[in-house]
Parts: structure tokens; sequence; C-alpha cells
């Protein structure tokens, strides 16, 4: 959500050469919205744009561990205001320069729990089988059709039996149920956060079952790990703080898995690979390897402050 107060910064330092040797997977998606174009100049290139800057923070339903803790919003933003500058997005130097507001938040996802589910596959299993050789073992499925012709009183202590392992299964079931929709709430949840929805959605289809499946299998597993993220959101500046209206014009969404990887070593170059797509529509979700960098930091210089209303974590820009 936007932070009470937008504060206004410029810094000196940003980030050094990035090393050819060490690489991360990112995985990137970009959307435009509301009639958002960039200008370009006689030569093609993009006309500058200014914004102002705020600090989101994670978003609700995420995490931070210890090496997001790790990392400042004024680490995030010196490297953000790099390769911003790189498209061509400049920092306003006045609250009247500034056309757009940009968001920054960052985070890891929260992976489905797959040791519990794991724990009640097996417990599903278990009552299962256990039921199965209630009624195949000792003649108990004939002790059933003659108890309900009334042969075998002692069917009736047999039936008890079979109805509380039939109990025991159906409870297991239940459980499985809830997990399966639990998972499915989270990876939804997490979809939404990493821009993976579209592509799942394009995946799965026919091709899932007929030898095509793997690009479903490759986004759903990607889903269901803890990934770090950071979402850059762009929003009209003069609708927010002149007609208290919240429109957002652009969005890039930038991830690379968690484990395996740190945030405080991989998130430059997560920026490195979402930059090209800033104020772009992606079309898709574009997955690739970044180098890492190093980042220096320089003078923090405090120009202002505003407040703001907080808009959803969760919006999208409209087409």
């Amino acid at each position: 959500m936007f932070p009470r107060r937008l504060i206004a910064l410029t810094f000196a330092g940003l980030v050094s050469a990035l090393s050819a040797g060490d690489v991360v997977s990112t995985a990137v998606y970009a959307r435009v919205g509301n009639g958002y174009q960039r200008a370009r100049a006689k030569d093609g290139s993009f006309k500058p744009e200014y914004f102002a800057l705020a600090n989101g923070g994670r978003i609700g339903g995420t995490m931070w561990d210890n090496t997001v803790d790790r990392v400042s919003y004024r680490e995030v933003a010196t490297v953000a205001l790099q390769f911003l500058a790189q498209q061509n997005y400049h920092y306003a130097q006045t609250k009247g320069q500034a056309k757009l507001l940009l968001m920054l938040q960052w985070g890891n996802t929260i992976a489905p729990n797959g040791t519990n589910y794991s724990l009640d596959v097996g417990a599903a299993g278990r009552a299962m089988a256990d039921l199965k050789a209630l009624m195949q073992g000792s003649g108990m499925e004939k002790s059933l059709l003659d108890q309900s012709h009334g042969a075998d009183p002692m069917a009736q202590g047999d039936a008890a039996i079979i109805g509380d392992a039939k109990a025991r299964m159906e409870m297991a079931l239940l459980q499985l149920i809830t997990d399966n929709r639990l998972r499915d709430q989270i990876n939804e949840s997490n979809a939404r956060i990493l821009g993976y929805r579209d592509d799942l959605a394009a995946s799965s289809d026919i091709r899932r079952w007929a030898g095509g499946g793997d690009r479903y299998m490759d986004l759903i597993t990607d889903v269901e790990e803890s990934r770090y993220y950071i979402v850059i959101s762009a929003y009209d500046f003069r609708d927010l703080t002149e007609r208290n209206k919240r429109t957002l014009l652009w969005q890039t969404r930038v991830s690379v898995r968690s484990p395996g990887n740190r945030f405080d070593d991989s998130f430059a170059a997560m920026l490195k690979g979402a930059a090209k797509y800033f104020g772009q529509d992606s079309g898709r979700l574009i997955r690739g390897e970044e180098s890492k960098g190093t980042v220096e930091l320089g003078d923090l210089k405090i120009l202002g402050e505003a407040k703001e209303p907080a808009p959803s974590n969760q919006e999208e820009p409209k087409r």
C-alpha cells in the first residue's frame, strides 16, 4: 500500500559494474493501461518523464526474510533510479515537475506448505488402504451382505469397525480438499503478485494433457516456490495529488526464486532485467538471466514530503 508520507530523495551513489560470471534467472511481466503511452523525440528515443518516488514496502500476504531485511529502501531506490534514468525516467526536482508517482514494493512470496500436504496425502493413502483391507479381509464384505438380511448378528461389530475406518478416510480426504483449496488460494495470490496469472491461464489448455504441458508445469513450479519480487507501479501524479484519484498507468513486476538466491545480492540484477520494460507492455512473462552487481551508496538528500492516500496492493493497469 502507499505510505502515508512520500519522501523526495536524491542519491549520489549508484550500481557498480555488473559481473558477467554471476547471474540470476529473472521473470518479468509488465503492463500499461489507462491510455498511457510514451512520447518519442524525432530521433525515436523516449522523451524524458519526471516522477516522485514512494516506499510501498512489502505487499500484503508476503514476507521479508533476513536477506530482504538487510536491504533498505534507500538501496532499492538507488538502484531503481539508475535503471529508470536509462529509460529516460528522471527524478522530479519539484512537485510541479512530477508527472508520475512511482511506488516501490519488494519482499518474497510465501510457498504452500508442501511438507504438510505430503503428510496429509500419506494419511489419506493409509486410511484408504486400511478400509480396503477391512472390506476385503476376513469375509467382511459377506458379513455386511448377511447383515442386510439379518443373517449374522456378529456383522454389527464388523460394520462398526468398517464405519470407523470410513470416517477416518472421509476425514483424511476432507483434509486434502482443504489443503488443495488453501494451495490454490496461495498460488492465485502469488501468481498475481509475480505476474504469472495470464501466462498460467494461457498455458492451461489441452496442450497440458497432450504432451505440451511443460510450460504450464514450469510456471506452476515457480509460483509454488518462494520467490523474491520487486514491483514498480506508476500512478498519475496529478490525478492523485489534485483530484485524489488513483490512476495506475504502468506496472512492472520482476522476481527470482528464493531457494539458492539472496535478495541482497540479487535485487540489482532484478531491476536491471526489469528496466527495459519500464513504461512498456511485455505482452507475456519474460524469463531470462541477468548478471549480479554491487551497490555503492552516496550521500542522501531529503527534498520534502507530502501526505497521500493509500491504494490497493493488488491493482493492475486497465488496458
